[in-house]
């Protein structure tokens, strides 16, 4: 695709690649919060960023490489690699004091958060009834991470900031793509990881047993193809229509949780985990409602 081609051209491919995306990220999940009871976050994080690279590179390399533009364009695309190392990072870290299922349900937020940000910067049409949707969402999400529940407020602190950093990057994923190419988008977020990385792991290096540095390192490769799936889906296709599919990781975070740990998800994570997909389902709805709207005025 042209580097300068509207994204809201094909969100069926996009929802496609989003579904594979989060799949594959249930499991990295699943991998990280098992080695975090052994290694440093830190480590999980640079043996991730290190090897996330190469399918990266591959792939983009295929597609053009890195593209010619400004360095302003440079910039804001490190900047965005940037944020969402900061927003993996977060998420990783709260991943060891909670089941797996409830981080996941938690980080449901994200939909939520783009689908508002996508209307209220963006400017992308989102009716009355998506609103009350997402205003319903932000609703159970309060109600999952209140003060006195099942979640530490350390692990709500550091997952409702992840949610925020993730949707900022979602953001400056579909600006910067109507100039900037997937490749392009895509290298500059494997370097943001591995530079990052590489740093913080110099204070916390823990050398890895030679069985567990081959997980760690396919989880690595795994988790560069979901980046480069999700990073073009959001280019390609609108948040609004992409943020609901990713509602499909709490079913993996339920079922990788009960089936490698035994945990099944509190009560109060599963009402409001319920909630905030049965808001999420409105909003397709809604979107779709919409589109056949626009296309009947046309």
């Amino acid at each position: 695709m042209n580097a300068t081609t509207k994204g809201h051209d094909r969100p069926q491919l996009g929802i496609a690649l989003i579904v594979l995306a989060v799949g594959i990220w249930a499991l990295h999940d699943a991998a990280s919060k098992w080695y975090a009871a052994t290694y440093p976050v830190f480590v999980i994080l640079f043996w991730r960023s290190l090897f996330g690279m190469a399918p990266v590179f591959l792939l983009a390399s295929r597609q053009g490489g890195l593209q010619r533009m400004s360095l302003r364009l440079h910039m804001l695309s490190m900047l965005r690699g940037a944020v969402g190392f900061c927003a993996f990072a977060s998420f990783v870290f709260a991943l060891p004091l909670m089941p797996l299922a409830d981080a996941v349900a938690v980080g449901m937020a994200a939909p939520i958060f783009i689908t508002a940000a996508s209307a209220w910067i963006l400017k992308e049409p989102v009716g009355p009834h998506r609103w009350g949707a997402v205003l319903l969402g932000f609703a159970a999400v309060l109600f999952v991470v209140r003060p006195g529940g099942q979640i530490p407020w350390e692990g709500a602190v550091l997952l409702l900031a992840s949610n925020i950093m993730l949707t900022t990057g979602m953001l400056m994923t579909r600006v910067l793509g109507r100039v900037v190419t997937t490749a392009s988008l895509s290298i500059y977020t494997a370097l943001a990881f591995t530079i990052f990385s590489t740093i913080a792991v110099a204070f916390v290096w823990v050398t890895p047993d030679w069985d567990d540095a081959v997980v760690l390192a396919t989880v690595g490769l795994m988790a560069g193809l979901a980046q480069y799936a999700m990073t073009a889906a959001f280019r390609i296709a609108p948040p609004s229509v992409l943020a609901p599919f990713e509602y499909t990781g709490l079913v993996w975070g339920v079922v990788l949780g009960f089936l490698i740990w035994g945990e099944w998800p509190s009560r109060e994570v599963m009402i409001g985990a319920s909630v905030i997909i049965a808001a999420g389902l409105y909003i397709i709805h809604r979107e779709r409602v919409a589109a056949r709207r626009r296309r009947m005025r046309a």
